[in-house]
């Protein structure tokens, strides 16, 4: 039985004895916790990349022993050298099972006839946690239990998060203080205390010791609070957890339940008669709940970081959340707001990120930068109808002038179009084995075609017309065809230092939907999307197997993979220009993610199971692609600028059976049900009924059927 269970079950116990405990029955709530839960015998994650997370700490999980912490960080504060450790009569027990969720681990194992359950619980809105261990003897006699714990670490501060998990940190002593173990740092500490406090520390050997008796049948349990921060506070935490730590378990329970439930009033729930697609969808929604933090000390309240668990790569990368431009208006559209301006302040232009505390920008430029901030700016506006938006100040400008100035970065609108050299960095794709992609690169140059008409649609929304940006966009578009595209390859070719080349990048496929690509470019891209190319059992490279730069060990975009983000954008742009069973192919080799992973890291392989390990990136804000790819690729939602809504799903084969419940757009809240050839839009109490292939139009709370839609935009 899991500690939680226990707790819910005999209020507030410290030493449980008398016999079996009964779990109580599932609520609401519980079902609320256990929405994101993963089975440790699915997960084909090394122990070395589980973490779990609560907004304000996240620790590591070296999932192999039942007792083991490894690693604290909570902004600014950083333990990446703390381990916890505890050993049931002499001997580290081994994990026979364990379960994640985000907030918490249990794990479970057996040695000497003893039955050993543990659950890792961060407490809620604490740098704070408990490890709680519980010993059920199945035996007939009655047990004389020792119990050793080891800890070790240090404490240390850093203003500066950046892709790696910091790592300096100033040497600590163990000290005993009123019955706790403390590692300080000066203002700085770490504390360990255990309940019950009969626990006898010995801060020379960093350990404690205590032996429980259990009876035949019976179980009691060790609990040790953890904390970490400045001392005042975690002293304060530490305390208030072991003095009740069945009742911070029960707070984490519905804090966690709170989220989730706030989390689906937002964003819709999937059903679908393919499971797996079901699941896909769901998990990834997990990593809005992962990767958002809530920390006093950061730029922003709430602070999405790319990454989260582990202290990788907690900085936001523009690159990585470009990719929430259409989910995240619909899920936190405050914060979103807000981080769209702190990226417009600083210079993005030379840095491809910013820190969580400082909120300044650092590291090179990704030249990809300007198509994301255009298109966050634009889908925000497309999908909360905020107009007013644009006339917000970040920095010395508004949110449209930085629209348009990123629109047209590296572009001179008083001289002929031309396609921009990017110069010689290797920021794009980052290939490793020296065969270049840089200079008049295709896939940047097409962007620029629909970066030009998103910014020229939102000056005709603010009032400011922009029809040269309609023209420059039509003339990038003719001379992308005219100077890259190979009507031998069949494929755009870059302009490298040498010439003409080509590089059998992924990235191409990112120019459908937008309107640059003419029906022959479209035909021929497509025919290379096949299994000697792109295409594996399992998803997609991100180079083609072909490409002589095209190396094994690359697996985020010069490799046997793709980054997480690329198969479901992709493929929600198949859907939008008219590809859906191409779209449908992409989701049936990747949906196998939801299944394996409890959360997603930067990348993922295509040609077996697995995943990119070499990163600190393990959980990556732009996982929620996938359930952006569902909502607007396979159900087909779409809002217009003017408020009205179109629905026109795409049900997959693979499931002829699907819904989409509670979706919520532009102050409209309504379902999508699709049954073989059928489809149903509910909303208000009416239902319309159409054929798949046509669309439903919602405007001012009224549902009809549309012959034939307008064409989408993006």
């Amino acid at each position: 039985m899991s500690l939680l269970a226990v707790a819910l079950a005999v209020g507030q116990p410290k030493v449980e004895a008398g016999g079996p405990v009964k779990t109580p029955p599932a609520t609401q709530s519980d079902e609320l916790v256990n929405t994101f839960s993963f089975p440790g015998e699915a997960s084909i994650q090394d122990e070395a990349h589980c973490g779990i997370i609560n907004g304000k700490l996240t620790c590591g999980i070296p999932f192999k022993g039942v007792a083991r912490v490894e690693g604290l960080w909570a902004p600014p504060y950083h333990s990446g050298d703390f381990r916890l450790n505890v050993a049931v009569c002499g001997k580290e027990v081994p994990t026979q099972h364990y379960t994640w969720w985000p907030f918490k681990v249990e794990r479970s194992g057996e040695v000497e006839g003893l039955h050993i359950s543990t659950a890792t619980v961060l407490a809620a809105g604490q740098r704070a946690g408990v490890l709680a261990v519980t010993i059920e003897n199945a035996t007939s006699e009655t047990r004389q239990v020792p119990l050793r714990c080891d800890v070790r670490g240090s404490v240390g501060r850093s203003d500066s998060w950046e892709f790696q998990a910091p790592s300096g940190r100033g040497a600590t002593k163990p000290d005993l203080d009123h019955g706790a173990l403390i590692f300080r740092q000066n203002t700085l500490a770490i504390i360990i205390r255990a309940e019950p406090n009969t626990m006898t520390w010995d801060a020379a050997a960093s350990s404690g010791r205590v032996t429980l008796t259990v009876n035949p049948g019976e179980r009691a349990s060790l609990w040790l609070a953890f904390a970490m921060g400045s001392e005042v506070e975690a002293a304060a935490a530490c305390q208030a957890i072991a003095s009740d730590p069945a009742a911070a378990i029960r707070q984490a329970h519905d804090e966690h339940a709170r989220r989730v439930r706030g989390l689906f009033e937002k964003l819709p729930r999937m059903e679908s008669s393919d499971h797996m697609l079901a699941r896909w969808y769901l998990r990834s929604l997990v990593h809005f709940l992962t990767n958002r933090w809530d920390l006093p000390e950061s730029a922003l309240h709430p602070y999405y970081g790319t990454g989260s668990v582990n202290g990788g790569c907690i900085c936001c990368y523009l690159w990585n959340y470009g990719e929430t431009w259409e989910i995240m208006p619909l899920y936190d559209a405050a914060a979103h707001r807000e981080h769209i301006k702190q990226f417009l302040r600083n210079d993005m232009s030379a840095h491809f990120a910013f820190d969580p505390i400082s909120g300044k920008a650092f590291g090179p430029w990704y030249p990809v930068n300007q198509e994301k901030l255009v298109g966050l700016v634009y889908y925000y506006v497309k999908n909360t109808g905020n107009l007013a938006f644009l006339g917000e100040k970040a920095g010395d400008k508004t949110v449209l002038e930085h629209v348009i100035a990123q629109a047209c970065c590296r572009d001179d609108l008083s001289k002929p179009a031309e396609l921009i050299d990017y110069g010689p960095s290797n920021s794009h794709l980052e290939l490793r084995r020296g065969f270049p992609y840089n200079h008049k690169m295709p896939d940047l140059n097409g962007r620029r075609y629909a970066s030009y008409l998103m910014a020229a649609r939102l000056a005709g929304l603010a009032g400011r017309p922009a029809p040269e940006l309609v023209r420059r966009a039509a003339d990038v578009k003719k001379l992308l065809k005219e100077q890259l595209w190979n009507d031998r390859q069949q494929w755009l070719n870059f302009i490298g230092p040498k010439g003409r080349d080509t590089r059998w990048t992924n990235q191409m496929f990112k120019l459908f939907g937008s309107g640059v690509l003419d029906d022959q470019m479209e035909k021929g891209l497509l025919s290379h999307l096949n299994e000697r190319e792109f295409l594996s059992q399992y998803g997609l490279h991100s180079l083609a197997k072909h490409d002589i730069a095209y190396d094994p060990a690359d697996i985020d975009n010069g490799g046997p993979g793709s980054c997480t983000s690329f198969p479901p954008q992709i493929a929600e742009r198949l859907y939008k220009s008219g590809h859906a069973d191409v779209a449908e192919d992409l989701v049936r080799r990747t949906r196998w993610w939801g299944d394996c992973l409890p959360y997603w890291g930067d990348s993922i392989v295509a040609d077996k199971k697995e995943y990119r390990k070499d990163t600190p990136l393990q959980c990556t804000v732009d996982g929620v692609a996938i359930a952006q790819c569902v909502i607007f690729g396979m159900f087909g939602i779409e809002a217009s600028f003017d408020g009205d809504l179109l629905i026109r799903p795409h049900p997959p084969k693979l499931s002829p059976r699907l819904a989409l419940r509670g979706v919520k757009l532009r102050g409209s809240a309504f379902d999508v049900v699709v049954e073989e050839e059928q489809f149903e839009v509910r909303s208000g109490g009416k239902v319309v009924r159409a054929p798949v292939g046509k669309a439903v139009l919602l405007r001012d709370g009224k549902l009809s059927p549309l012959e034939a839609p307008p064409p989408r935009e993006f």
